[in-house]
């Protein structure tokens, strides 16, 4: 963990109420796709936690829906603004269980923290694929991106407005070696009970600290208690008791 002051680049709104900011400044506490940030809002008495979507070059990237007061406030953040972050929180992805075929699998405000990972994984030489899933098209953001990085991307649309009418699970590809997956809570259920083999599940929860110290957002696995700031967000699907 540390602790830094990052300086607002840009915001960009993406869709409806989905948000992205670029920030520059000390990113060397950043060490794996999947960790996050908790960012000082002022006059707000907690940190609000937001995945890493992208970093590198003394920048970062968060993208994040607008769901109360904090992250209100960040998407109005202008050129210049300055935030207090604590940077490098949680474990990350396990990029060495990803074998030659990863999939990557994304549901709304879950699709960002995958975008770091595709290109750690294009990088290292694998062919990844890519799954989202959104409620319609108007919600849907970063299809793109993932088919410049040039993944196999497959999308589905509850409403059918994009890509495959039906849920995320409707269009999980059957050629991948392990997976990875980010999303909602019901959406990980699904996953969970639909794809095949090992893979690994980004949870989200409401957090205090967001270091571990405060036991806030603790939840039960296979192997006893686990803080999803600290030995998460990400678990092993053999450890996940829901």
């Amino acid at each position: 963990m540390k602790q830094v002051i990052m300086e607002t680049l840009k915001t960009e709104r993406l869709c409806d109420s989905v948000y992205k900011t670029v920030f520059c400044g000390d990113v060397s506490g950043i060490t794996n796709a999947g960790q996050f940030v908790n960012v000082k809002i002022d006059d707000l008495f907690l940190r609000r936690p937001i995945s890493v979507c992208d970093y590198g070059d003394n920048t970062l990237t968060l993208v994040y829906k607008t769901v109360g007061k904090g992250t209100e406030e960040l998407s109005c953040a202008k050129r210049g603004d300055k935030f207090d972050m604590l940077t490098g929180l949680g474990n990350g992805y396990d990029l060495s269980a990803a074998g030659e075929k990863p999939l990557l699998i994304g549901g709304g405000v879950g699709v960002p923290p995958l975008y770091c990972l595709a290109k750690k994984m294009i990088k290292a030489g694998k062919k990844v694929s890519v799954a989202l899933g959104f409620n319609r098209k108007e919600e849907a953001f970063f299809v793109r991106e993932f088919e410049d990085l040039n993944c196999r991307v497959f999308v589905s649309t509850v409403d059918g407005s994009l890509g495959k009418k039906g849920l995320i699970t409707d269009v999980l590809p059957d050629d991948y070696s392990y997976y990875y997956a980010c999303g909602p809570m019901p959406m990980l259920k699904a996953v969970f009970n639909a794809a095949r083999g090992d893979g690994e599940f980004s949870f989200e929860e409401r957090m205090g600290c967001g270091f571990g110290a405060c036991m806030g957002c603790a939840c039960k696995t296979l192997f006893g208690n686990k803080r999803v700031c600290k030995e998460g967000p990400v678990f092993k699907k053999g450890e996940i008791l829901w």
